[in-house]
């Protein structure tokens, strides 16, 4: 009793002596501490609910020179801090119980006006986003000028950890990962000072003090292209070079119940398909897309099998019209005919009605009224752009499939994800471990909960990596060490889920996963340990993680490679937190 006495006695002690440093700032941060319980039990809420922390304050700041003085006082007193832009850290790091929270919510804004950057005697367009604006409203404002960035696929994801992770999206086939069109940051070192790296500098002419940091500004930059968020420093302020969006564009969904053919047919076939129409050099037009593949619950380990046939769906964005959008499926189908034709579990017979079966059916299905392909072209539009919607990529859900729902939004819940990035030589072997991976007996009962497991390749390799853009992007250099990889392979695991109702906009679970809340209870740990199956298990031509697809047990090393050892370098020569107090467990440190 007497240690929570003291306790709350000297949290009380650190928000008052934080609240006081701001004394001298004519506009204050707000501050919510535990006593407020409605506003403070709201803001400390992390996307995976799994998690539950009590962090001592939270501070939300304007401006910059709220976050410098809030990571001075904490250095000068040995206080440990979390920053939070979104909330969507797999793993919960961006709140921790007992630090002082960092919270973005307030620095939200996208601007469009700057002037244009010279570069080699050209200007280039910039574009500034405060760390806490969201996907959702960022686009809102790019959609008024015609213009894009490489976003992810969830709308409540914030810029700042999605670009510091990486950025994977819907985007990346055409324009790269988030991370590659970054120019410039500002951002807030250890001791409090700030610093303007790249395009920053020049749009912050008059707060640069200090010239001769140039080394130690472009490797900052370096490092927080896809190094990870939090350990260099706190990013205020990033400055993307946008491009202009499609003249038209459609995005699509197939899925294996929409020809019978498609459900006899195994998933190696079905995953070296999508690897095809994706490989570099095919489909230009195809601007991103991902293929998610459902595991399956077995009684016994032998019945696991590299021939299985499982539920999948196949998502794209296309930079093109509905017509070529077709014949680019209709070549995705040529490809199944081929592997089809190849199977020697299969009679001339059978071959000859599945191949039939599936060119015939794909050309009636993208012709149908009731477009069973799901379909939606876009034609931008004089003001707004074209209405290119945040669909669920990256969620799978038990009720939408049993209910003939979509998910139309993404919403809190609890999960696990881990990940794996295949190599240059990725094959056959590698690809029929991977669906094996997805069938396991710890996923036996499955059907008597609202839980979902399943993984998605989502497709790097495009266009992007041929052009001139991306040579001088390679010239800028990135600390994501992925590029050169075709997909990334993100194992995930969901229950709980809730969908936003169309009503009020709010989150809320359905009668379907609410029923099965409790049964849920009895499986979760045994799903979870699945995902610990899968992390682990062996798979060949594959070698190291997305640190986007935050997995804890998963070693630091693993997600930044060949670039470890430099950015912990980077880390200690300059971010200036000599206590370090810009800690998780992933940071680099």
């Amino acid at each position: 009793m007497e240690n929570d006495i003291y306790a709350i006695d000297k949290n009380q002690e650190v928000i008052e002596k934080f609240k006081n440093a701001f004394d001298d700032c004519p506009l204050k941060p707000n501050f919510w501490s535990p006593s407020e319980e409605d506003s403070y039990n709201q803001l400390r809420k992390v996307f995976n609910r799994r998690f539950d922390f009590m962090p001592t304050l939270i501070i939300q700041p304007y401006n910059t020179e709220h976050v410098a003085i809030a990571t001075k006082y904490a250095t000068d007193n040995n206080i440990q801090i979390t920053v939070k832009s979104g909330g969507h850290d797999h793993e919960g790091e961006c709140v921790a119980t007992g630090k002082v929270l960092i919270d973005f919510a307030l620095m939200n804004k996208t601007d469009v006006s700057l002037k244009n950057y010279p570069q080699d005697k050209v200007e280039v367009r910039q574009i500034s986003i405060q760390p806490g604006a969201k996907f959702k409203n960022i686009k809102e404002v790019l959609d008024k000028e015609h213009l894009g960035i490489p976003h992810g696929t969830c709308q409540s994801v914030a810029i700042a950890g999605y670009t510091m992770g990486g950025g994977w999206g819907p985007w990346t086939r055409k324009y790269g990962m988030g991370c590659e069109r970054l120019m410039g940051a500002t951002i807030v070192l250890g001791n409090g000072t700030v610093k303007y790296l790249g395009t920053s500098a020049f749009y912050n002419k008059e707060k640069v003090n200090d010239f001769n940091t140039e080394g130690m500004c472009s490797r900052l930059l370096w490092a927080i292209r896809g190094g990870g968020g939090l350990s260099y420093g706190i990013v205020t302020e990033f400055f993307f070079e946008p491009f202009e969006l499609p003249e038209i564009a459609s995005s699509f969904h197939i899925s294996y119940d929409m020809l019978a053919v498609f459900k006899k047919i195994k998933a190696t076939a079905v995953i070296e398909a999508w690897e095809s129409i994706t490989s570099p050099g095919k489909n230009n037009q195809l601007i991103g897309t991902n293929l998610k593949v459902v595991a399956k619950q077995v009684s016994y380990k032998n019945e696991v099998s590299k021939d299985a046939v499982l539920d999948w769906t196949l998502n794209g964005h296309f930079g093109g019209t509905r017509k070529e959008l077709k014949i680019m499926m209709i070549e995705w189908g040529g490809y199944l005919v081929e592997l089809i034709e190849k199977d020697p579990d299969f009679t001339k017979e059978e071959k000859l009605e599945m191949t039939m079966s599936v060119i015939d059916g794909l050309k009636v299905k993208f012709d149908e009224l009731t477009n069973e392909a799901h379909i939606s072209t876009f034609i931008k539009g004089v003001t707004n752009g074209y209405p290119y919607t945040f669909e669920s990529w990256d969620r799978y859900s038990v009720s939408a499939k049993e209910n003939g729902l979509s998910l139309e939004t993404d919403c809190p819940a609890p999960h696990k994800i881990t990940s794996r990035m295949p190599t240059t030589d990725w094959n056959k072997k590698s690809r029929e471990q991977l669906v094996c991976s997805l069938q396991s007996t710890l996923l036996q009962g499955i059907e008597k909960t609202n839980i979902s497991s399943y993984i998605t390749l989502g497709a790097i390799q495009g266009n992007f990596y041929k052009t001139s853009i991306a040579k001088s992007r390679s010239a800028l250099k990135c600390a994501f060490p992925y590029q050169d990889r075709a997909f990334t392979i993100q194992y995930q695991t969901w229950w709980d889920m809730p969908t936003q109702s169309k009503t009020d906009c709010k989150c809320k679970m359905d009668s379907y996963t609410l029923d099965k809340v409790i049964p849920t209870r009895f499986y979760s740990n045994r799903a979870l340990d699945w995902m610990e199956e899968c992390r682990d298990y062996k798979i060949n031509e594959t070698d190291g993680s997305f640190i986007s697809f935050k997995d804890a047990s998963v070693p630091t090393k693993n997600y930044f490679v060949d670039n470890y050892e430099k950015l912990m370098t980077i880390k200690l020569d300059y971010s200036e937190d000599k206590k370090c107090l810009f800690k998780s467990r992933k940071t680099i440190l």
